[in-house]
Formats: structure tokens, sequence, C-alpha cells
């Protein structure tokens, strides 16, 4: 089937960290290189990057991998990013302004406008994507009215893996799965004209390049970039995948029906389908998937974040414990949680530790996390078991509002790493669970459509094949069924809070708006002294 003397690079772009990844063609990792990416904070909810400081880290990454794996043979790169945002040219082909990323949130005002008018709705019946603040078209929406000159001055909108792929290849181009998260009609897999005009910016269409699909060669590295990096001039660059789509594929889901989580910072919680998705509605994204198939996602905003918060808040004892032991943290809190039953002695733990909020399977950004239930016999071990079986549930959560069902989840991310909170996820879904095997999913999805272009693969099913898993877990009947009946708990608690987290943010901003009057007085009153 394969040449075993050629490798794939895959380049995986995230928020704050740009990867590259050498694989043999059996999907090994072979040499792996990462840099942080700065993300720039210029105002209160902004969130933005350097362009070319983010080529210059890419650059330096892969430099290491093929300086790492001197001698092989790269048959061709592949590239995943993050979506959304806005990645703007001018007519000489430099960055108009610093990339908006898609966790940026100077939208927000326009989208809570697209909320109130219809827009909302209109776009989601569309696309299948509910649009959020860093979604490309309220990003275009305040840009036209706050800084007309750079839309005026931009020729070319690109997203965080067509950048990059520019610079190895001096092309320019789109491609099918990031594109699904912009003005995109999910049906007909193409630009939406319709969606440019709902938001308000119709002549914006004429930024975009041509798409390719994601296993065209998108370029060819040049002589320049070959002399930087240390890659063959004229290796295929093809065009690549988003991130979402790219680390399903990397973990091994490409068929309808197939599921997968990946348990990270944030939750993600995908299923492959045959035909678009638009059930729930006004809910989660959706993407194209390069063999055909369509990527319905619904997404926790907090996943180990809500671990990272436990340690940080909660296990100072263990912390200490574990650095006198020799073991870690994670060891020590896990090996507690397990000593306390499945139901964490009646507490329960909502896992909305994120300031965003929730954004699926309902949405409410003034949602918040919660621990329900305390009482005085409860220990810290409850609450790490509760923290953990929070998150599992979110999960059943996200599975239960999908409208097709799965057998199994392909699990990946750090949470997988995880053998205790993997049988949790198991037992708490009601499904098999398979941890995918190695670390980078991003990168190895990207490597798939490298080696699809590069004829090493027949297609990406065949790619796919290559993932493999590491464990398995059943679920327990026992567990499971204690589970099913401490979600309707969950349910129920988080239906009725609903108001009352709104409520909360309305108080705290009145609080917050207080001392903001209280600060410009006094700043006032030193003046006038």
């Amino acid at each position: 089937m394969v040449d075993d003397e050629r490798y794939l690079l895959g380049i995986d772009a995230g928020t704050s960290v740009i990867k590259s990844v050498l694989f043999d063609v059996l999907g090994n990792e072979v040499a792996i290189s990462r840099r942080d990416t700065p993300v720039l904070h210029p105002h209160p909810g902004w969130s933005e990057a350097d362009m070319e400081a983010v080529w210059a880290c890419a650059r330096e990454t892969i430099s290491e991998v093929t300086s790492e794996g001197r001698g092989v043979r790269v048959a061709a790169v592949g590239i995943s990013g993050t979506c959304c945002g806005a990645w703007l040219l001018d007519e000489d082909k430099l960055p108009v302004r610093p990339a908006i990323l898609w966790n940026d949130a100077r939208a927000a005002g326009i989208l809570a406008e697209w909320q109130g008018d219809g827009t909302f709705e209109r776009i989601f019946a569309i696309s299948g994507n509910a649009p959020f603040p860093g979604y490309t078209l309220p990003v275009l929406a305040w840009l036209r009215r706050n800084e007309p000159e750079t839309l005026d001055r931009a020729r070319w909108l690109l997203f965080t893996k067509d950048w990059i792929r520019f610079k190895l290849t001096g092309e320019i181009a789109n491609e099918e799965t990031d594109c699904s998260y912009m003005p995109f009609d999910i049906r007909e897999r193409a630009f939406s004209q319709e969606l440019f005009d709902l938001a308000g910016v119709a002549d914006c269409a004429r930024l975009l390049p041509p798409m390719l699909g994601s296993a065209e060669i998108g370029g060819r590295v040049t002589p320049d970039v070959a002399a930087a990096t240390g890659l063959p001039e004229g290796v295929p660059v093809v065009a690549g995948l988003v991130d979402v789509v790219a680390s399903t594929l990397g973990a091994g889901a490409s068929l309808p029906g197939q599921a997968c989580s990946i348990v990270g910072t944030s939750a993600l919680n995908s299923l492959v389908s045959s035909a678009p998705v638009f059930e729930p509605e006004g809910i989660g994204v959706q993407a194209t998937m390069p063999n055909g198939h369509w990527l319905r996602s619904l997404v926790n905003t907090s996943g180990t974040l809500n671990i990272e918060w436990m340690l940080d808040m909660l296990a100072g004892v263990e912390k200490a414990q574990a650095a006198d032991e020799g073991r870690t943290v994670f060891d020590v809190i896990e090996e507690m949680a397990q000593a306390v039953p499945v139901g964490s002695g009646g507490v329960m733990y909502h896992p909305y530790v994120n300031s965003a909020g929730v954004v699926s399977p309902f949405v409410n950004p003034a949602a918040r996390a919660q621990f329900f239930g305390l009482s005085i016999e409860h220990t810290r071990a409850h609450l790490f078991r509760a923290v953990y079986e929070g998150v599992a549930l979110s999960m059943l959560d996200a599975y239960e509002h999908m409208p097709e069902e799965c057998e199994e989840i392909l699990l990946s991310g750090g949470g997988a790493r995880s053998k205790f909170w993997s049988q949790m996820f198991a037992d708490a879904t009601g499904r098999r669970v398979r941890v995918a095997g190695g670390s980078e999913f991003g990168a190895r999805g990207a490597a798939m459509v490298a080696g699809v272009g590069a004829g090493i693969y027949s297609d990406i099913d065949d790619a796919a094949r290559t993932a493999t898993a590491v464990r398995t877990h059943e679920p327990n009947p026992d567990a499971a069924a204690h589970y099913r009946e401490l979600y309707k708990l969950y349910v129920e608690l988080y239906t009725t809070l609903g108001p009352l987290w709104r409520l909360r943010a309305e108080i705290l901003n009145q609080e917050q708006a207080g001392v903001q009057a209280e600060i410009v007085h006094d700043t006032s009153q030193a003046r006038d002294s």
C-alpha cells in the first residue's frame, strides 16, 4: 500500500502554539517541534496575532523537524489551523493588520443584534453554524463599522493555515473545511452571497480567493523557503484542513456514525454524518469533510480547564504529597477520587468554569460552574470526583442532543491520557470509548490529507485507517445506569439555574459599573484638588 521511505509533514497552527510533526506513512510520529505564538490583546476582549510572527514560528518548527529527521524524504506537507476570524492581505499580499483570531470578542454586540432581529437564525439555517463573536461574518461586520479603511485596503481574506501555506508556496487559496465556518452554504458546499448580504458586508465577497479541496495541491515549496527550512524545493503543499476536522480525522473518525471527543482545554464532541445536520437548532458548529461527509460538533468551552482550576484552587495538599512521593498530582487526586463511589456522595458539579459560559447543547453566556449538594461529611476527594464526573456528564449531554446515534466514541486530547477518566467517559455515556494512539492529532490529520494529495493513500478513509487505538474502555452497566439517573438531575439543575445565572450577571454588572463610576469620581476629585 505504501512506500516506507516516504514521510509526511503535518503543521498544526493552534491559537497560541504551532507544531510541526514528521510522520511516517504508517502514521507514527517521527519528530516534533513546538513554538509558542504570542496572542495579542490590545483591548479587553480582543484576540489577535502578528501574522509575520506566526510564520516565523512555523518556519522555525519546520527547520527543527527537518534537521531532526535529516535524510528522510518528505513527500508532501499538510497544514491544519484554527478557524474563523480574519487574516487579511492587501494587493501586494502583505498583512493589512494583525490577524483577528477565532476567540476574539469585539463583535459580541453585533451578535446580540443578530440574535434580536432574526439574523442569527437565518445564518444558522444556511450555514449550519451558530455564529459566535469570532465567527468570520460578525468580525467582517465589525470591521465595516469600526475599521472601514481596513476592508477598503484588503484584497484577500484567508485563515490561519492558508497564511502559512501562502508563505510556503507564494500561492493564495482557501480550503473547503475551513470555509465551512465562514459565509458558506453547508448544503451546497459553496460560498454564500446571501450570508454576506445578511451581515451587511456584501462587498466582502470580493476578498475570497479560489477554494480548494483539502487534498488538492495548493502550491509547492519555494526555493527561498527550502533554503530557510530544509524542506526540499518543489515539495507539494496540499490545501489542508481546519483544526476540528484535522483532529477528528487524526484520531481515526472518517465514516458516518463515527464519533470523536477531543478533551482538551475545551471539550469538542463531534459526529460524522452523511448529510448536513441542523439539530439541535441554533446550537454548535458544522463543517464539511474531505471525503464528502459532514462533521457536526457540540462544544463544552470547559474541558480540562475544570481540572486545571481544581488543581489551582483545591489541590495544594495533594501537590505537596505528590512531590514528596515522586508522583504526579494527577496520580494522587485520581486515587482519591476512585475511592469515592459513583455520584460523589451526592455532590454534583456543572463544568462551566470558562467565562464564556455555555455554547452547547444550550446557549447561556452567563452560565457558570458550581457544586451542588455539599454537606459537612464531604471531603476534597468528593469534590475531585464531582469535577471529573461533571465533565463526563457534559459529554453525555452533547451526545444526547446529537440527532444520530453512535455506538462508540474515539477519545483524544489531554484528558484521554487518564485511564480513570476515560473509563468514566465510557460509563457516563454508556458507550464504548476507544483512546486514539499518538498525541498530535491535528498535525496527523493534516499529514493524512498530504498523503492523499501525494498519492500515498488512495483516499481519506484509507489514510484514516493508519490511526490506531491504544486502549478500549467498555461501559460498566451498573455505573452507566447510575449516571443515567444523575444526568436527569444534571439537566434539571442547569435548566432551573438559567434565569438565576442571568440575574447573577446583571447584579455583577451593576456592581462593576458602580465601582467604575466611583473610580471616575475619585479621579475627578483628585484632579480638582
